[in-house]
């Protein structure tokens, strides 16, 4: 996930916890080009067991992948949610960012387009 530095700088002001930022090798042809950060977004949180399908294989023994499916109506295991971050991936499925309410309101409060959010529910 890229961002400009100056929403980055943004979110960190509005206290959004665990954001890190590291430059990128983009080349622009401007003489001015803006700064463009890629974020580091921890793998952590799980699905809720309700999630998963019965007859689940289990994980690859050299990577530790797991063949599943994303799920229509996606539960977050209320347990595996880290209290630290508010913006991680899924560690079940990593292509799913979490935010929490705390990083929608500061993106909502900043203008930025390009973004939506959807509110999951939490099982324990």
């Amino acid at each position: 996930m890229l961002v400009r530095r100056d929403a980055f700088d943004s979110l960190q002001a509005a206290g959004i916890r665990g954001l890190l930022g590291c430059k990128t090798e983009l080349r622009f042809r401007q003489k001015t080009p803006p700064e463009i950060l890629e974020l580091q977004l921890e793998p952590r949180g799980r699905m809720h067991r309700d999630c998963l399908p019965p007859d689940l294989a289990p994980p690859c023994p050299t990577c530790g992948r797991v063949g599943l499916r994303l799920p229509e109506d996606l539960i977050l295991g209320g347990a595996s949610l880290p209290t630290d971050l508010d913006l991680f991936r899924l560690g079940d499925y990593g292509t799913v960012l979490i935010g929490t309410d705390r990083f929608k309101d500061a993106v909502e409060k900043g203008g930025w387009t390009g973004i939506s959010f959807r509110e999951l529910p939490v099982r324990s």
